[in-house]
């Protein structure tokens, strides 16, 4: 793509950070999201846009921005989790920076967490605020953590309530290279479709690396559903929250165990949104019975960095740590 004058020189040396952003078949929305990201009052990063789509379109629309921290890579894989590794591997900066298709970014988002980064050297990680994108008369948008409360973490939490999900997270790379990357047999397009931020999250947490939740970076969230919708993202979070605290109890972690009956509790007194107890414990039982599975699961290893990213086949092995 081509360059502007001001970004030239960006283009040819290390960013401080490396923003990723995974997409597949949401053109407009990416748009809007890239556009977020180009605009931050912070501009020491590069965009890296790994493009599962089946079609030109995303492509042509981040071809008109002329933009050289904007780098793009196309991939034939499916799934999430795949393409965050992907990204990951892609990036030139030791902080990475992860948000979604469908958020907007507010314009200090970039330098808010270069701050927390730079103001402690052992955070190895900083989750920020997500708020919804508009407003939706009945409408209901997940994955948002509206907390005003600051949050340094050192063991494990629930990450969806002490953090957030994956549409507004940022590592050093040290993390991957401890605790591996995102399991790739979970999230958007896989069969299970859930729960490999949640599973990352608190492996995180579990390996003790130093965690900030901080409310200073902000992104809006767009991705608005209604009650139906919103019940069928509540069986398959179910399923997924069950078999990766199960997994972790299992490797004899009392709070994952806890967790785990808290969540069977819930279901069997109808308080997950689901709408029916029978389905709920469905989804439930599912996650008990993939729980040892996932213990079995080893993430794929972390290796280096580099443009050779999109041409890495990770696999996952399965290990008796």
């Amino acid at each position: 793509m081509a360059s502007q004058p001001e970004h030239r020189e960006a283009a040819f040396k290390t960013p401080t950070l490396s923003v990723l952003i995974c997409t597949r078949n949401r053109p407009d929305k990416l748009k809007r999201a890239v556009d977020s990201v180009l605009s931050n009052s912070f501009t020491d990063f590069e965009l890296i846009v790994v493009d599962q789509s089946t079609d030109e379109k995303s492509k042509e629309l981040l071809a008109t921005l002329g933009d050289r921290r904007l780098q793009y890579f196309p991939t034939n894989t499916i799934g999430l989790s795949i393409s965050r590794n992907i990204a990951v591997r892609c990036s030139r900066a030791e902080i990475v920076v992860y948000t979604d298709d469908d958020c907007v970014c507010d314009r200090e988002w970039l330098g808010s967490i270069d701050a927390e980064f730079a103001a402690d050297p052992t955070v190895q990680a900083v989750y920020g605020r997500v708020i919804p994108y508009g407003q939706h008369e009945g409408m209901i948008c997940p994955c948002i953590n509206e907390s005003t409360r600051r949050l340094v973490l050192e063991g494990p939490a629930v990450p969806s309530l002490a953090l957030g999900g994956g549409n507004n997270m940022a590592f050093r790379k040290t993390v991957f290279r401890k605790v591996g990357l995102f399991i790739e047999s979970l999230g958007a397009g896989t069969r299970l479709n859930h729960a490999e931020d949640t599973e990352f999250s608190y492996r995180v947490l579990w390996n003790r690396c130093k965690v900030v939740y901080s409310p200073v970076p902000l992104v809006q969230h767009d991705k608005w559903m209604d009650g139906l919708q919103f019940a069928d993202l509540m069986k398959g979070a179910v399923r997924g929250l069950t078999l990766v605290f199960l997994s972790y109890a299992l490797r004899l972690d009392r709070f994952a165990f806890v967790q785990l009956l808290r969540i069977g509790y819930r279901v069997a007194r109808n308080r997950m949104a689901i709408g029916s107890v029978s389905v709920g414990l469905w989804y439930f039982a599912e996650g008990l019975a993939l729980g040892p599975i996932y213990r079995m699961k080893r993430p794929s290893r972390f290796v280096g960095c580099g443009r050779h990213g999109i041409r890495c086949q990770s696999s996952e092995r399965r290990n008796s740590d």
